[in-house]
């Protein structure tokens, strides 16, 4: 691999150059439901059913009532893919993972305020309403977030 995978650019990019690894839709998606259903057809390659089958990450450009949103999905879907981020062979993901957890890297403390904190979202702010979260799939008893427990906005 020429570079290493840092972030989700540099993910994206790698998988970009993987054949059929990374589908991109100018199409716009509803969140509610819609999306995770054009994934599980278009990206994952069929129903949630066994057997899966391994389909394409996708990237959504157009999300129906979010214009400064974009969804990527299906990163971590296969077994080549994550191998691909780590820079290793499907056959030694357990070996690299087991690594990983014996040889933690140490957090890097910024001064002032961290890029990914850029928007907060209160509940003490007037418009904040938890139950405006949308469902995966209609399949999904409820929105997802409201199942989480400790969601964290």
């Amino acid at each position: 691999m020429a570079e290493k995978v840092r972030d989700l650019r540099s993910a994206l990019a790698l998988l970009e150059q993987m054949p059929d690894q990374l589908i991109e839709t100018e199409v716009e998606v509803d969140p509610m439901a819609e999306l995770a259903g054009v994934y599980r057809y278009v990206g994952a390659g069929g129903t949630v059913k066994c057997p899966t089958k391994e389909g394409s990450a996708m990237i959504f450009n157009r999300i129906k009532g979010h214009p400064d949103a974009r969804v990527a999905i299906g990163l971590l879907a296969s077994r080549k893919r994550v191998a691909a981020l780590l820079d290793t062979q499907p056959e030694n993901l357990g070996k690299v993972l087991c690594k990983s957890v014996e040889n933690p890297i140490p957090p890097v403390d910024l001064e002032g305020d961290a890029p990914c904190q850029q928007v907060v979202h209160k509940a003490a702010d007037s418009d904040f309403d938890l139950y405006k979260l949308k469902q995966r799939s209609i399949a999904d008893g409820m929105d997802y977030n409201r199942v989480c427990g400790d969601c964290r906005l």
